[in-house]
């Protein structure tokens, strides 16, 4: 887009410099012709003068004495009243039909001068390679300001699809720009009005998912632990039994068929695409060693369990970004990271060093907590090896 719009502006720069040359050229050569004009005229006038007063004088006007007045792109004409006409050519005067004459009606015939088309040309040529000069330097002045105005009107649109690309992959603390372009900001809002209703339906979905399960869930608990009794009963039949263990083996599947549903209904709530937890890893942790080191801090980072499950980047790297932000704030010495992800799915993302406040009270760790939260997992505060404080987050398969 900067390009383009550099591009774009350098143009119509040009174009409007072009038009405007056009326009100055042709007025210019409209004056210089009227100049060159006067200028022929006052020298028709100044030899008629010497002409007359050498006819006075029954002096001959012949091409010798002609030949002293004609300018090297000039003609001299001298057309004598009743006799034939005595012409003088400069050595460089080509007839054209754009030339410049000036003749002047004497007693005895009609002095006549006329000067070369190409004279005008000339002038032209002569300033060719200051124009293009010129013409080079608006360029290269249009293209910096083009540049710096692309520049500007670009960088908000940019941020956005930076912030458009976060939400895709699940966050909801967009940084989005502050501008006076309507149109950008009128896509700001939207995309913040996005984020907004995005974890409102999140919080409320995971509230349903839990809601639906301990719904489904206790009447089958309740029901197979009555099942369970009625088989410890001697005096049942083995009939009885053998329906009621039937029955139970039946709970148990209905339960785990809630128990999917519900697991499914929480995957479904973020979608966007999915990296593997090493990518994950590796990204944030260079990501925070680079933030850190401006701080003189180290961070080192651990990946355990199946490093290959999928996750999706968002959320958790919004978590990562709240207690690190809180690590840089209230931490002291290095920190490190341990993702550990198990077999069923589920994540534990541990942030562990030592602390100089206690996180219980910090507004990023409650931010973060209610993140975790919201997508059905829970953020926990534990001591750490050597006086070190870890917090644990730990989030479910989604």
């Amino acid at each position: 887009m900067r390009k383009r719009l550099t591009l774009a502006f350098v143009l119509v720069t040009l174009l409007l410099t072009a038009a405007g040359g056009v326009v100055r050229t042709v007025t210019l050569e409209g004056l210089l012709r009227e100049r060159e004009g006067e200028h022929i005229f006052r020298e028709a006038l100044t030899l008629a003068t010497v002409v007359d007063q050498r006819i006075r004088q029954d002096q001959r006007v012949d091409e010798d004495f002609l030949a002293d007045y004609a300018g090297s792109d000039t003609q001299v004409a001298f057309v004598p009243e009743g006799g034939e006409a005595v012409v003088v050519d400069g050595p460089d005067y080509r007839e054209s039909d754009d030339g410049i004459s000036s003749t002047v009606v004497l007693e005895d015939g009609s002095l006549t001068i006329r000067q070369s088309g190409g004279v005008i040309r000339g002038l032209w040529r002569d300033d060719t390679s200051a124009a293009l000069i010129l013409l080079a330097l608006i360029a290269v002045a249009a293209a910096v300001l083009g540049y710096l105005i692309a520049w500007s009107m670009s960088a908000p649109f940019q941020r956005l699809a930076v912030a458009a690309s976060a939400l895709g992959r699940g966050r909801f603390d967009l940084d989005l720009p502050r501008t006076r372009v309507p149109e950008a900001r009128a896509i700001s809002e939207a995309l913040g009005a996005s984020a907004v209703a995005l974890r409102s339906r999140l919080e409320r979905e995971q509230e349903f998912a839990m809601h639906a399960s301990h719904v489904l869930r206790t009447p089958l608990t309740g029901l197979r632990l009555q099942l369970e009794e009625m088989t410890l009963d001697d005096d049942l039949p083995d009939a009885t039994r053998a329906a009621a263990v039937s029955c139970m083996a039946a709970v148990d599947e209905v339960n785990e068929v809630a128990g999917d549903l519900v697991d499914l209904s929480r995957r479904g709530l973020i979608g966007g695409a999915q990296i593997p937890l090493r990518e994950l890893a590796t990204s944030s942790a260079q990501h925070w060693a680079d933030e850190l080191g401006e701080h003189g801090r180290g961070l080192t980072a651990a990946v355990e369990g199946d490093i290959e499950l999928t996750f999706t980047p968002g959320p958790i790297e919004q978590i990562l970004d709240l207690l690190l932000r809180d690590a840089v704030r209230h931490g002291q010495g290095d920190a490190r990271l341990i993702f550990e992800g198990d077999a069923r799915g589920h994540l534990r993302v541990t942030v562990r060093g030592h602390r100089t406040s206690s996180p219980e009270s910090d507004d990023l760790v409650e931010e973060a907590r209610s993140v975790v939260e919201a997508l059905g997992g829970r953020l926990q505060s534990l001591p750490g090896p050597q006086g070190a404080t870890d917090l644990v987050a730990l989030l479910p398969r989604r």
